[in-house]
């Protein structure tokens, strides 16, 4: 073994050990209290601009899956020098692996969150210590009882509650036995604060709050009075709330590179500007929109994102090609997930390898969504919904249409020659027992645009009638709403968006997941593998609800495999005889995969990825006893 191998190896080691002890973290991460003042200077920023401005500030989290030490939940004060934002610190440290969006949703302003996310921040004017959450954070009682017991028996000094926003305010003066220190008190009547500095030309949008129904487009200049969690892209974003630099909204503006600014009075100042293609500058103390001329307004549409080219489907070929019949180059005809299957099987067919295995399938080709429109008439139903005028800027409007759509296709009619074709062929190629019919559309994986999880599939069909309801959900499924914004978002065209159907053996997972063909936390480790295991079928993977079991393959260290977290999970899902799923109740607290067939699935990962080549993969596999399948294998979409 050479020097730095064994450095590696020893260091990876280490990490294993530390995580197996679950000790509080005893280094220059995070500590489990602050004992003294100097304690808390060790560990707070203090900067010079932004929403702390010349105040220490010392972020928490609250991890309320770890209730060993404490009823409440594993409390870390987080070294806010090494740490930008919590996102960043419960990634680093492992506590969980999802991307920033995801960990955002998932837990802010939702009773049920894991992680609780916070600052103890210091106000020299006052001398005090206030507990601050983010303004956009819709927090209930039990979750700010439960912080702020937990901070006063761990902080060394006094607590109150400095909210941030209405519904704090109005939500601690419910709650017995918190101190309130008022905004005013703490920061005094700030008029401007620039959070992300730019320069944006776009259409002015005065509007409010954020809600479902409110329809942006990634040319506008969003004016809000309530900063949102989530947003969609967009030119610059104004608010007339005080907001922070940890805020959601300036993640995403920062990942996006598009300025971002509070001023008090911008609604005053600029209302009068809505709907008008104007010029934000966000620069030091300053933020200032006024009306573009002609010519910035062009110069802005000239540099514009380009529509995303889907590519042409080929609607002339009308087979049902099975898996063993299909390459990479037929997602023309069946889309790029059934086709990279088919290479996945050609390469394994070629190396002999036995070591997993790809379930039998067969596609129905984009000829056939195009033939089952046509013959039904929603040709000209998607026609009338994409030229009328009113379903643009009224999303409720636009969301009962693609209802009424998807309802059509699943009350449509299937040609019965093709039918009786696809029972024949089921039978051929997959034989007796339940399929799962899978989306694969022209719409995915293309530069610029992942599509991932936008389409429907359909799990455990049993019977003929329920293979055809299934298809026809799948086909209605290109215009779910997700499916239609993200599209309409990458001005990709509708009418040449297409799905082929991936008729496939159903497989009752005993253990499944994902796995990407990178270190996420390291991408530049080589030979690396992370892999999220639960068990059951794999839809309670993607849904994050529960800790997954998460583990790293480190190949460059003589392929040792690094645990991270155990699954939480005290159910799965398994197939119903009747057909579709069934929740069932399982032992807690063992691992999920063994080493040894944790290793297998490192070294098939690292087979396909070879084999498909461009980048890391995105992988979904399971396990029934000791063997693995491979479900479905695709380029791996990276987070902002």
């Amino acid at each position: 073994m050479t020097r730095r191998l064994a450095g590696l190896l020893a260091t990876v080691l280490t990490l294993l050990a530390l995580l197996a002890a679950q000790p509080a973290l005893a280094d220059d991460r995070s500590a489990s209290a602050i004992a003294d003042r100097a304690q808390y200077d060790a560990l707070a920023r203090t900067t010079t601009t932004g929403r702390y401005f010349n105040t220490p500030q010392l972020m928490f989290v609250i991890d309320r899956a770890d209730r060993k030490a404490d009823p409440a939940g594993r409390l870390y004060f987080i070294n806010s020098r090494r740490y930008d934002f919590h996102v960043t610190f419960v990634q680093q440290t492992y506590l969980s692996s999802r991307p920033a969006e995801a960990l955002v949703a998932a837990n802010y302003s939702q009773p049920n969150r894991r992680f609780i996310f916070g600052s103890v921040v210091f106000y020299p004017g006052l001398q005090r210590y206030g507990v601050e959450f983010f303004e956009g954070d819709a927090l209930d009682a039990a979750v700010l009882g439960e912080t702020m017991t937990a901070l006063k028996a761990h902080f060394f000094a006094p607590l109150a509650l400095k909210p941030n926003s209405h519904q704090q305010y109005e939500l601690a003066s419910g709650v017995g036995g918190i101190e309130i220190i008022d905004g005013a008190a703490a920061y005094g009547s700030r008029e401007v604060l620039v959070l992300n500095p730019g320069k944006a030309v776009g259409r002015l949008r005065v509007v409010g709050e954020i809600t479902p129904q409110t329809d942006l487009r990634r040319d506008d200049i969003v004016m809000l009075d309530v900063p949102p969690i989530q947003l969609e892209p967009v030119a610059g974003v104004i608010t007339t709330a005080f907001s922070t630099p940890l805020s959601h909204v300036n993640l995403l503006a920062k990942s996006w590179g598009v300025p971002n600014a509070y001023r008090r009075d911008a609604r005053a100042a600029y209302a009068a500007l809505d709907g008008q293609v104007v010029v934000m500058t966000a620069k030091d103390d300053m933020v200032t929109l006024r009306g573009a001329t002609p010519a910035e307004a062009r110069a802005a549409a000239r540099r514009a994102k380009g529509a995303v080219k889907v590519p042409k489907a080929d609607l002339a070929y009308a087979g049902l090609p099975s898996l063993d019949e299909q390459r990479r180059t037929d997602s023309v005809r069946v889309g790029a997930k059934s086709a990279n299957l088919g290479e996945v099987r050609h390469h394994m067919a070629r190396s002999g390898t036995t070591d997993f295995a790809v379930p039998p399938g067969f596609a129905l080709p984009f000829s056939a969504y195009d033939r089952f429109v046509r013959a039904n008439g929603l040709d000209k139903v998607i026609d009338a919904l994409l030229a009328d005028p009113a379903l643009k800027t009224d999303r409720a409007a636009r969301h009962a249409a693609l209802a009424r759509l998807r309802a059509a296709f699943a009350a449509g009619t299937i040609d019965p020659r093709l039918m009786e074709a696809v029972k024949a062929r089921r039978r051929a190629v997959i034989g007796e027992g339940g399929v799962f019919a899978r989306s694969s559309t022209n719409a995915e994986d293309l530069p610029g645009f992942n599509g991932a999880g936008l389409y429907t599939s359909v799990p455990n069909v049993v019977t003929d009638a329920q293979l055809a309801d299934a298809i026809r959900t799948v086909w209605g499924s290109v215009w779910n709403d997700a499916a239609y914004e993200a599209r309409e978002a990458a001005r990709i065209d509708h009418r040449a968006v297409h799905a082929a159907v991936l008729i496939q053996q159903g497989m009752n997972a005993e253990a499944s997941g994902v796995m990407i063909t990178e270190n996420p936390f390291d991408p530049q480790e080589p030979d690396a593998v992370f892999i999220n295991a639960k068990r059951g079928l794999g839809m309670r993977v993607v849904e994050g609800k529960r800790v997954a079991e998460q583990l790293i393959y480190h190949g460059e260290t003589q392929g040792s495999l690094q645990v991270l977290t155990r699954s939480t999970d005290d159910t799965m899902l398994s197939f119903d005889e009747k057909g579709g799923v069934r929740e069932v109740r399982i032992e807690e607290g063992r691992f999920v995969l063994t080493d040894a067939l944790a290793l297998r699935l490192a070294k098939a990962g690292l087979a396909i990825d070879a084999w498909l080549g461009g980048g890391a993969q995105d992988i979904e596999w399971l396990t029934i006893g000791d063997r693995l399948y491979v479900v479905q294998a695709r380029p791996y979409l990276r987070g902002h």
